[in-house]
């Protein structure tokens, strides 16, 4: 296992520890999914359907 430094905007400790566990959680993916999302995050669309409530119950309804 290899070990990373990722720098963070977070500065409340429980934020950082929980970023921390849900970057673990997404660090077994292939390169190109990781790609993938990155460029997901990227788009003002994209996130703008994440974060809001109706948008992710969509990508929910659909995908899963």
């Amino acid at each position: 296992m290899n070990v990373m430094n990722i720098k963070t905007k977070e500065t409340n400790p429980f934020a950082v520890q929980k970023k921390a566990k849900l970057l673990e959680a997404l660090a077994d993916l292939d390169n190109e999914i990781l790609e993938k999302l990155v460029a997901l995050k990227k788009s003002p669309k994209a996130m703008s359907m994440v974060s809001s409530k109706e948008g992710w119950q969509t990508i929910q309804d659909f995908i899963m």
